[in-house]
């Protein structure tokens, strides 16, 4: 079955996957206008997919509503950059925190599943899922409901800030990351709380520190 040919639940997953993964590697660049007729020629299918993924890349901050003129894939902003590794800071330091305190042993164990991160040679995209999945569970872990929904919503809008990250430092700088999430998921199965916030606390402040020092770079920010 070709492209075209797919149903239609699966034309619209591959449409948001593709859009999205678009706007992770700035293929789609911060700023830039976009419009459903462009995007349905691209993809050669109609204009219900594409509003669909836009709709969903809204929702996920991504992308902006133009109104009377479209779409726009939205800016990187340096001050938001800023409050959101403050908030994903709070956030991811407190699931930490419920984690080794109230988790229950099978669900900290389940965290093994995150040992093995993908090899260097995937891509990008495929690594930030990774990533973004693995702290995710962590939330998921924290056993407030609450708390895990906000953190979610934080960590889906930092897809683009750690390809942003990930690929400044190169394949060194994934094996690094994967290096730390063992490290935490380590400490979180030991329920070393001290241990597990110290690095929750220096994963996420490598992070920032890469990606503020990137998006001073007039390319990367419009």
């Amino acid at each position: 079955m070709t492209f075209f040919e797919e149903a239609p639940e699966l034309v619209r997953t591959t449409v948001y996957r593709r859009l999205r993964a678009d706007i992770l590697s700035c293929h789609l660049r911060p700023g830039s206008q976009i419009q459903e007729r462009q995007l349905a020629e691209r993809f050669q299918v109609s204009k219900s997919p594409i509003r669909d993924a836009l709709l969903k890349l809204e929702e996920q901050n991504l992308i902006e509503i133009l109104p009377r003129k479209g779409y726009r894939v939205k800016p990187i902003s340096i001050a938001d950059a800023r409050e959101i590794y403050e908030m994903r800071m709070i956030l991811e330091r407190e699931c930490v925190a419920r984690v080794v305190d109230l988790a229950t042993d099978e669900a900290v164990r389940d965290l093994d599943r995150y040992r093995e991160m993908p090899g260097l040679d995937v891509e990008l995209a495929d690594w930030i899922e990774y990533n973004r999945s693995f702290h995710a569970a962590i939330a998921e872990a924290s056993g407030n409901s609450r708390l895990a929904r906000a953190a979610r919503e934080v960590i889906e809008q930092f897809d683009r800030f750690t390809y942003t990250s990930v690929a400044q430092s190169g394949p060194h700088g994934r094996a690094q990351f994967g290096a730390e999430h063992v490290a935490l998921i380590d400490a979180l199965q030991k329920r070393d709380k001290r241990q597990a916030l110290a690095i929750a606390r220096d994963h996420v402040d490598a992070s920032r520190r890469r990606v503020l020092e990137t998006l001073e770079n007039p390319t990367i920010v419009p």
